[in-house]
Order: C-alpha cells, then sequence, then structure tokens
C-alpha cells in the first residue's frame, strides 16, 4: 500500500504513472549521455587516455543514435 498525501491521493500511483511514460526512445536518449559516462569510467579504472574514452562513448552513442534514427525509427504518433 502506498502512503496517502494530505490531498487523499495515493502516493505510490504518481510513481508508477511517471514511469509509464518512459518509452524507448526516452531510453535511447539517456543511453548517450550514459555511453559517454560509462567510457569515461573505464578509461579511468583501466588508464587509457581521454582521447580513447571519448572515441569508445562516441561509437557507443552512435550505435544509439542509428538505430533510434534508422534502423527502428518511430513509426508515427505515439501516445496521441
Amino acid at each position: 500500500m502506498g502512503r496517502r498525501d494530505i490531498a487523499d491521493i495515493d502516493s505510490g500511483s504518481r510513481f508508477a504513472e511517471q514511469f509509464s511514460t518512459i518509452d524507448r526512445y526516452d531510453l535511447l536518449l539517456g543511453s548517450i549521455p550514459a555511453a559517454f559516462v560509462l567510457a569515461a569510467l573505464i578509461g579511468r579504472l583501466l588508464g587509457v587516455p581521454f582521447e580513447g574514452t571519448v572515441l569508445g562513448g562516441v561509437a557507443i552513442a552512435t550505435l544509439a543514435m542509428l538505430d533510434g534514427l534508422f534502423f527502428r525509427p518511430p513509426s508515427g504518433l505515439q501516445g496521441a
């Protein structure tokens, strides 16, 4: 059971509603900066030069971008 706030609305349901609106393309957009963060962490741990880590981040982000734009593009209005 979720806790109820002053307006007697179940706060757990609002939390679930927020995350139910996240779709595949939101995750793809979030994966682009995550690729750079992950590459920077791995580069820091392994002692890879900065240019190498950026290049790794670019490679991962490019794959995500190509997937969202060309391999599996949006097929129309969603959620309208």
